[in-house]
């Protein structure tokens, strides 16, 4: 690539040589230090080869000599590219300057991009890093990581650790959100097994504790299952901490409604388009008055700066904000795709309630009024069904 540089900035000719014996061409250059490359032979006597242009006169003036008659074929680069940027100062001037703008625009930030947050915005994100400098405009080479990620992970300890990443124009934040700490059970305080939900017990397993009940027994929510006081053949009595596994049957009867008519948009008239010119941290609109028209209507807002790739992004985009405007009116429903998503809200909540636990079987029913839908499901499902009751 440098030699390529430098052969461009030189200047180089291709030179053609015919006559009974064209090697003895580059003997010449070869006694007089003259560099050349390239050299291929040709048909009926002839040869081709590169040379530096500064050399050029003197392998011409052997022209005409020794039989010899050399041909300029083409010539690139040096003087020829300083007349060629002459004659076109203007272009060359404005390419010049063009590429200083870049490469000081990518000293400073027009594109920031968050990665990792689930439960905070990135509004909320870019709002505490404007507040340590990482902000659009910013001179980004006067930035410590060390310093913004400290600054964040203090201000927002919804943040566990954050990384920042420049790369030109470009800031790249990755984010780590905290994980809520599980909550600690003291294994040592006494507590007795009791019922959950109400179901019929199927099997249980006592790790811990004086058995209350037994599978196939019906137990009602709050039920005493294990207790932890225990007592031996002593007479003596002492308190553990019970535990033990209860699976049993349980029974689900969840519903669900929706309107059976709902308010849907119809859009009326034509579609504003409003155009702005982003320069750096200006805005300049092309449009008079920016306040809302109208009572109902949608607003989408595109907002694209001019980047190259990953490289850099230039301090120069655009904005456009289309408002359409609309009413409303009630218009039935489709009934058989509306049952069909309160089915899907339904398992869903049923699977929510019973964590790890199995459904067994389920059925649905459908019923309705004159304003609203409804869908019930009844299922039944085996699960876990013990919990803890500590002692006062």
């Amino acid at each position: 690539m440098m030699r390529n540089l430098y052969d461009l900035a030189r200047g180089t000719v291709r030179l053609k040589v015919s006559g009974a014996q064209p090697e003895r061409i580059l003997n010449f250059c070869a006694e007089r230090g003259i560099e050349f490359w390239s050299s291929s032979p040709g048909k009926d006597f002839s040869l081709t080869f590169s040379a530096f242009s500064s050399d050029c006169a003197a392998i011409m003036s052997q022209s005409g000599k020794n039989g010899l008659e050399i041909e300029l074929l083409s010539e690139t680069g040096g003087k020829k590219l300083a007349r060629s940027a002459k004659r076109r100062a203007v272009l060359v001037v404005l390419a010049a300057v063009s590429i200083t703008l870049a490469a000081v625009s990518s000293l400073f930030l027009w594109n920031i991009e968050i990665e990792g947050n689930d439960k905070l915005s990135d509004a909320q994100i870019l709002r505490v890093l404007s507040e340590c400098g990482v902000d659009y405009g910013a001179f980004w080479p006067s930035l410590s990581s060390d310093e913004v990620r400290s600054y964040v992970v203090s201000e927002m300890p919804e943040i566990a650790w954050m990384s920042l990443n420049v790369r030109s124009s470009k800031a790249h934040a990755v984010v780590r959100e905290r994980v809520d700490k599980p909550e600690i059970v003291n294994e040592k305080a006494p507590c007795d097994i009791v019922a959950a939900k109400s179901g019929v017990i199927k099997r249980m397993s006592v790790l811990e504790g004086e058995s209350a009940a037994a599978a196939g027994s019906v137990v009602a929510k709050g039920d005493i299952l294990v207790r932890g006081l225990m007592s031996s053949e002593t007479g003596d009595e002492r308190y553990v901490h019970s535990m033990a596994l209860v699976i049993a049957d349980t029974w689900y009867e969840i519903s669900a409604q929706t309107p059976l008519n709902e308010d849907r948009k119809i859009e009326r008239g034509h579609t504003d388009t409003a155009f702005s010119l982003i320069i750096g941290k200006k805005r300049i609109n092309f449009f008079s008055d920016s306040r809302n028209k109208y009572t109902s209507c949608d607003k989408i807002n595109k907002l694209r700066y001019i980047s190259l790739g990953d490289v850099f992004t230039l301090p120069l985009g655009y904005a456009i904000e289309r408002t359409t405007q609309y009413e409303t009116k009630p218009m039935p429903i489709n009934e058989a795709e509306a049952v069909e998503r309160l089915k899907a809200d339904l398992r869903s909540e049923l699977q929510r309630r019973i964590g790890d636990g199995q459904i067994v079987s389920e059925e649905y029913s459908v019923s309705k009024t004159e304003e609203l839908l409804t869908v019930t499901l009844r299922a039944q499902c085996t699960e876990n069904i013990a919990g803890e009751a500590q002692y006062d």
